[in-house]
């Protein structure tokens, strides 16, 4: 189901990473770090907790695909894995998507709004 204004509903297969039969990998446009990317399931759903069982194993099959892919591609020293679920921190996508975010040695991983950080200044 593709919803209005719905960027993981509505993504260029041209930039598709890869792809299964439930889900696909994409670059994600705001990156924090080299290689940032997202895992979302093709159906538009907004929780973790609402997707099939399928669903669930393809998204984690993805992840790990993402994951190969990155060591393979930018040799990053670990990842930071994580996904928010509903609205807490007014996200403008209500579509799961699961963020991969390589960690390279030296780096601070700086969060941003889309994890609830607000910047002090």
């Amino acid at each position: 189901m593709i919803e209005n204004n719905c960027p993981y509903c509505d993504f260029d297969e041209y930039d598709v990473i890869d792809k299964n039969d439930f889900g696909a990998i994409l670059p994600e446009p705001k990156p924090l770090s080299k290689g940032h990317s997202v895992i979302i399931p093709l159906r538009h759903i907004s929780s973790f907790f609402d997707v099939t069982d399928k669903e669930r194993k393809s998204l984690m099959s993805l992840l790990e695909l993402a994951r190969n892919e990155l060591k393979i591609r930018h040799q990053p020293e670990g990842f930071h894995i994580g996904f928010n679920d509903g609205s807490v921190f007014g996200e403008a996508s209500q579509h799961l998507h699961i963020h991969i975010i390589p960690r390279y040695a030296g780096q601070a991983l700086r969060l941003d709004e889309r994890w609830g950080i607000l910047d002090e200044e």
